[in-house]
C-alpha cells in the first residue's frame, strides 16, 4: 500500500522535470542543450520563477536566449536540479506522504497554515500540508520584489539563490546568516514554486498591519489553485501589535507549524505570539524548537508525540524539557517513527515532532 501511495503522490505532484519519471523514481537529470529550448515573446511571472529555478521558460524570448547560450547560467541550472532530485524532491514526497498517512488522521485537512519564522520555506510547508489552499508566513527578512530579468547581468541574483537555497534543498530549513546576506523573499519563493512545478499565476505587495508583505498565487503541479503570504514583521512582544494582530485574525482557525524555529517560542519576548497562537489556532504542528510543551495544558488539547526527544542539538542545549523528555518515556520512549529528518535533528532516528489538537 505504501509503496502504492508513493506513486501515487509522484504522479500528484509531477515535479517539474524535463520527462517523465522513470520506474524507479528517479527524475532525469536536466540537459541544457536539449531541454533549453527558444521562446518568443514576452514572460509572464511564472517563467521569471521558471528561469531562476533553472527550469526552461515557456515564453520569453531574452529569458530562453540567455538559458541556451550562457554557461554560467547552466551551472546554476544543473546545481539546483541535482539538488532537488537527489535532496528536496524525494524529502517533500515523503512528507506528503506523511503527512497523507499520520497526519491527516489527527489533524483533518487544514485550509490555512499560520507558520511564525518559516521565511521563504513555502516548500516545506506545503509538502507538510499539500491539502492546504494558503499559507502564512513570517520572519524578519526583507519582502523584495519580482526581479526584472535577464536585465543587465543576473548572475549575482543567481548566485546569491544557489548559496541561500542549498541548505533547505539539502537538509531541509534555512540558514540565518545566509538569509541576511542573500536575495530578499520574493525570488526566493518564485525559484521555489518552479523547482516544485508550480504555476505562479500573480505576485502582488500587500500590507500586512503595517508590515511589507507579498502575495504569491499559484497552481500546484499536482491541480489546486493556492497562496503563499509572507510577511516582513517583528514577532517579538515589541513587534507583535494590535495592528498586525487584527490583520492575523483573519487566520484564526488555522494550523499553526513551527519547524527549526530557534526555540524563540521558549523565550519570554516572545509570549505574545505564543499566547496568540494558544488561544486562536486549532491545531499545531511542531518540533521541540516551538512553544514549549508546559504550555499545552490537555485539558484543552490532545497530543500525540511522533518520533523521539532526547535533547536539542547542542546550539540550543539550554531549551531542553524535561517534561516533554519524560511524556515521551510515558509512551515507551519512541512514538511513530517519522520518514524524514525534521528542523535541525536531520537524522530520522533523532527527529520529533509533536502534533496538538484542539479538544
Amino acid at each position: 500500500m505504501k509503496r502504492a501511495a508513493a506513486l501515487l503522490t509522484c504522479l500528484l505532484l509531477a515535479h517539474c522535470s524535463s520527462g517523465p519519471a522513470p520506474a524507479n523514481g528517479e527524475l532525469p537529470a536536466l540537459n541544457p542543450a536539449e531541454d533549453f529550448k527558444t521562446a518568443g515573446g514576452e514572460p509572464s511571472q511564472d517563467d521569471v520563477a521558471r528561469f531562476l529555478a533553472g527550469r526552461p521558460v515557456k515564453k520569453g524570448a531574452a529569458l530562453s536566449e540567455y538559458q541556451r547560450s550562457n554557461s554560467n547560467y547552466h551551472t546554476h541550472a544543473k546545481n539546483f536540479d541535482f539538488e532537488w532530485r537527489k535532496f528536496a524532491y524525494k524529502r517533500t514526497n515523503r512528507q506528503a506522504i506523511y503527512y497523507k498517512d499520520t497526519l491527516k488522521p489527527l489533524l483533518g485537512s487544514p485550509s490555512t497554515i499560520f507558520y511564525p519564522f518559516g521565511g521563504p520555506d513555502i516548500m516545506y510547508a506545503s509538502s507538510m500540508f499539500p491539502k492546504a489552499s494558503t499559507y502564512v508566513l513570517v520572519g524578519l527578512e526583507k519582502v523584495g520584489s519580482v526581479p526584472q530579468l535577464p536585465g543587465d547581468n543576473p548572475k549575482p541574483l543567481l548566485s546569491g539563490l544557489t548559496s541561500v537555497m542549498d541548505e533547505p534543498l539539502r537538509r531541509g530549513y534555512y540558514i540565518t546568516k545566509e538569509m541576511r546576506i542573500g536575495p530578499p523573499v520574493t525570488p526566493i519563493l518564485m525559484t521555489s514554486l518552479g523547482l516544485m512545478g508550480a504555476r505562479v499565476d500573480s505576485v502582488q505587495s500587500i500590507n500586512a498591519g503595517g508590515y511589507p508583505g507579498v502575495e504569491i498565487r499559484f497552481k500546484a503541479a499536482g491541480g489546486g489553485s493556492k497562496r503563499v503570504i509572507y510577511v516582513e514583521g517583528n514577532l517579538s512582544n515589541s513587534g507583535f501589535n494590535g495592528s498586525f494582530q487584527s490583520w492575523l485574525g483573519s487566520y484564526s482557525n488555522s494550523t499553526a507549524y513551527f519547524k527549526a524555529a530557534s526555540y524563540l517560542m521558549h523565550d519570554p519576548a516572545f509570549s505574545k505570539v505564543r499566547n496568540w497562537v494558544l488561544s486562536n489556532c486549532n491545531s499545531v504542528l511542531q518540533d521541540d524548537s516551538g512553544i514549549p510543551f508546559r504550555y499545552y495544558d490537555s485539558s484543552n488539547w490532545d497530543v500525540t508525540l511522533l518520533g523521539t526527544y532526547d535533547r536539542p542539538i547542542p546550539l540550543f542545549a539550554r531549551w531542553k524539557q524535561s517534561d516533554l523528555a519524560a511524556a515521551y518515556d510515558n509512551i515507551g520512549g519512541r512514538g511513530e517513527e517519522i520518514p524524514f529528518g525534521s528542523g535541525y535533528h536531520l537524522k530520522i532516528r533523532d527527529a520529533n515532532l509533536q502534533v496538538f489538537k484542539r479538544k
